[in-house]
């Protein structure tokens, strides 16, 4: 699969893009400088290499939004006619911040852009995890993933589980507010509990 990442260059983009690049799949970095995409994509090992913002776009089977969240909805509205019909992986975090409407961040953007196809993944996983889906407790890590549309949600799920995660299927976009409210909780009791950015959240069913 070839698999876009706009800001790839940011700890999230480059641990992604070294973990897709591991089971075989074409990345690229898009930046708004791409010569720094293409330095930080020499230094990834597999098939990476680095672009703008709209060569990772326009390129790729799936994107995953890893912009900062206050520069995401334009971001998206400036790419929105080579996002039509493309599934986008939306790992944005508003941290906190009070929401247009109250919404999840996910869903300010397919407000933005409707035409892509949207799925909300990561949010609860930190950078430094990246590289470690069982934790030191042999317990496999959970990644939550938010969507509307059945289809796209099931690809998501299939590549985070190739890379040794577990997906959990949360339902709809709109649950995804409940996801980015966990984030400030996880951060506090992170540093509480002097986790270093190696917690996160696991949904313990009953069999």
């Amino acid at each position: 699969m070839k698999i876009g990442i706009l800001g790839g260059t940011g700890r999230m983009g480059r641990g992604l893009a070294a973990s897709y690049a591991r089971r075989g799949h074409a990345i690229c970095l898009g930046s708004r400088s791409a010569d720094q995409a293409g330095t930080v994509a020499s230094g990834i090992e597999g098939e990476v290499r680095g672009g703008s913002l709209v060569d990772a776009a326009r390129d790729s089977d799936l994107l995953v939004l890893a912009v900062p969240f206050g520069a995401a909805e334009e971001t998206v509205r400036t790419l929105a006619d080579v996002l039509a019909d493309t599934i986008v992986v939306d790992i944005t975090n508003p941290f906190g911040a009070i929401t247009p409407g109250r919404i999840a961040a996910v869903e300010v953007h397919a407000n933005a852009v409707p035409t892509a196809r949207w799925v909300a993944a990561y949010k609860t996983t930190f950078w430094k995890t990246l590289d470690q889906p069982v934790n030191s407790a042999g317990v496999t890590r959970d990644v939550l993933v938010c969507c509307d549309d059945r289809q796209a949600g099931k690809t998501v799920m299939d590549l985070i589980a190739s890379t040794g995660f577990h997906p959990v299927d949360c339902g709809s976009l709109e649950n995804a507010r409940v996801v980015d409210l966990m984030v400030p909780l996880m951060l506090e009791l992170d540093e509480r509990y002097h986790c270093e950015c190696a917690s996160g959240w696991n949904f313990l069913a009953a069999h």
